[in-house]
């Protein structure tokens, strides 16, 4: 029995490949033969990619179709001018670096008010691990005149759960900002469907 996001998916193919040609259900087998899933069609080779766009004018269709779904995942809002919240900046980050099998790390800045001034990517990893640099954290904290600071992160691997080398991180982070007199918003975590809030941890175990 298949479930919602399989009939789903094979019903979304099947839209953009039947036309009631002999051809084009050919082209539907073959194409679920060879991605079966959706998670399948994510981990799609770029050669793999190039002998689809040999079979003709549909699957380049369906080629552009997958395009535009991926370019409408990853479309960045504007995070700027409104009070930062844990969830909304977890949320935010979560469509940024949905689908990323690499973790990096985003710094956010803020105003005296908490109003976003600055986001931006400062580092880029591997597959569980990516290495971070504080005096650069601050060194771009300070630039953007930043009254406060928030640092987001992805596990590519799901967990959001802090590593030791994360707690280490933030221990880092939160003297370093006492030194420089920046407040310390938060370090969050974020993964799929998932985030981890050091803030909000911090406040549930005071309780």
């Amino acid at each position: 029995m298949f479930s919602a996001e399989s009939t789903q998916y094979l019903e979304l193919v099947a839209r953009l490949l039947i036309d009631g040609s002999e051809e084009g259900d050919t082209l539907f087998h073959q194409f679920i033969k060879s991605f079966p899933t959706p998670l399948a069609v994510k981990n799609m080779t770029i050669d793999e990619k190039k002998e689809l766009l040999e079979e003709g004018e549909q699957m380049e269709i369906l080629l552009a179709a997958l395009k535009l779904g991926e370019l409408v995942v990853r479309s960045k809002t504007c995070l700027f001018g409104h009070a930062y919240s844990s969830q909304i900046l977890s949320n935010e980050v979560m469509n940024r670096l949905s689908g990323e099998s690499q973790e990096s790390l985003y710094l956010v800045g803020t105003d005296i008010h908490n109003d976003i001034i600055d986001i931006k990517q400062m580092f880029i990893g591997g597959l569980s691990e990516c290495n971070v640099y504080p005096d650069q954290i601050f060194r771009r904290a300070l630039i953007q005149s930043a009254s406060g600071i928030a640092v987001v992160h992805n596990h590519p691997s799901g967990s959001v759960e802090p590593s030791s080398a994360d707690r280490a991180m933030i221990k880092r982070l939160e003297r370093g900002c006492q030194m420089l007199g920046l407040t310390f918003l938060d370090f969050l975590i974020v993964a799929q469907d998932n985030y981890y809030s050091w803030r909000e941890n911090q406040a549930f175990q005071k309780k």
